[in-house]
């Protein structure tokens, strides 16, 4: 291998595929990146054996001197290229050392056995469609905050993406909230399936793209960019389910609701939580409704009381009803809308959150269920 690269074309592609790569594993071999080149093209490839990420640019063959293939520790070759002032870099391989040569100095890696280095996988070409890549990468923000970090029940730890004829929906949820976000796409969009996609599969998206190639069987699932003289896919095994049936869990009753400014309750939510006592990274705050009038409280022993009057107004029968303001707060960074409907069925119940601004061919929600409160 002997190849001339730009230094920040060198180290902008091994971060579109460094993320996968662990810092501690008990394979030490998946801490390394594998690299090549052929005639033309330069490429990176990465795996923890659960993801695979592949990244290839053309550099012609006047840049590339001699083919070859070189597996190399990944996060210490990205710190030193980042430390490399050089515009252009000389990248050369012999006798098991990979050196990075410069004008100012010589980095040579010790490199790993090629054939150990497990084999790329190659995308899962069953079903595809192609699909736009801000919409794709939207949908997850709306919803991937939602999943579960508990391990116990895999299913919950995924985001849920269905297709049904032209519809695409995006769920997600831990057992206290739920998202939801269904688009209605102007074709159909393939075969009707439902896939439970990891979070980190949406994380590795790229962004300033138009149109993302998506690719998935019953195993994995696959996302392929074709850029300017580059190729960028990546590829995840698909979580395990079955699913939740969410759609029991949304509540259809809409008598008792609540209309308000999501801004200004956000901030009377963030001051009035400050008096809240911290327990397993919830925040327990009472919302305390009345036709006349709207007042969220809450207090501790260890910290004193906290209480406003917030706007908005509230149609339906007096309640009290305990929240966790942490998912409270989460759900509405994530509204867009300068006004939302929470509605109500009991204190009990799962509280249904609409934003008012919705596009005519979208549907968005959330579900948070209240908390245990002695009144």
């Amino acid at each position: 291998m002997q190849l001339r690269i730009a230094t920040e074309l060198f180290k902008r592609l091994l971060e579109k595929v460094i993320k996968i790569v662990p810092s501690r594993s008990t394979f030490p071999i998946l801490q390394n990146v594998y690299l090549s080149c052929n005639n033309e093209n330069f490429s990176i490839y990465t795996t923890d054996l659960d993801s695979w990420c592949y990244v290839e640019k053309k550099l012609g063959k006047d840049a590339i001197k001699e083919k070859g293939e070189a597996v190399v520790f990944g996060r210490k070759l990205l710190e030193n290229l980042r430390e490399i002032s050089d515009p252009l870099l000389e990248l050369f391989l012999e006798n098991n050392t990979l050196s990075l040569k410069t004008t100012k100095g010589k980095y040579q890696f010790l490199t790993a056995p090629p054939e150990d280095f497990p084999k790329r996988e190659e995308l899962p070409k069953e079903n595809s469609f192609l699909f736009p890549n801000s919409l794709l990468i939207e949908m997850f923000k709306k919803t991937g905050f939602c999943v579960s970090k508990e391990t116990n029940r895999p299913a919950l730890t995924g985001v849920l993406l269905e297709i049904k004829d032209k519809e695409l929906r995006f769920v997600a949820t831990d057992g206290y909230r739920l998202s939801l976000y269904k688009k209605i796409m102007e074709e159909e969009i393939g075969k009707n399936t439902a896939l439970i996609i990891p979070p980190t599969a949406f994380e590795l998206l790229l962004e300033d793209v138009k149109d993302v190639k998506i690719y998935f069987d019953d195993s994995r699932i696959g996302f392929e960019y074709d850029l300017e003289d580059e190729k960028y896919l990546f590829i995840s095994r698909l979580i395990e389910g079955p699913y939740p049936d969410y759609e029991k869990a949304i509540p259809t009753t809409e008598k008792n609701y609540y209309i308000f400014e999501v801004d200004g309750f956000l901030k009377s939510l963030k001051r009035v939580s400050i008096f809240a006592t911290a327990e397993n990274k919830t925040k327990m705050v009472i919302l305390d409704l009345k036709e006349e009038r709207v007042k969220l409280f809450t207090e501790s022993a260890e910290i004193g009381r906290g209480e406003e009057e917030i706007g908005g107004k509230y149609i339906g029968e007096g309640m009290e009803i305990a929240l966790n303001a942490v998912y409270l707060q989460e759900i509405l960074s994530h509204i867009d809308s300068d006004k939302a409907t929470i509605y109500f069925t009991s204190a009990n119940s799962a509280m249904k959150i609409i934003p008012e601004k919705i596009k005519e061919d979208e549907e968005i929600l959330y579900l948070l269920m209240p908390m245990y409160y002695e009144r």
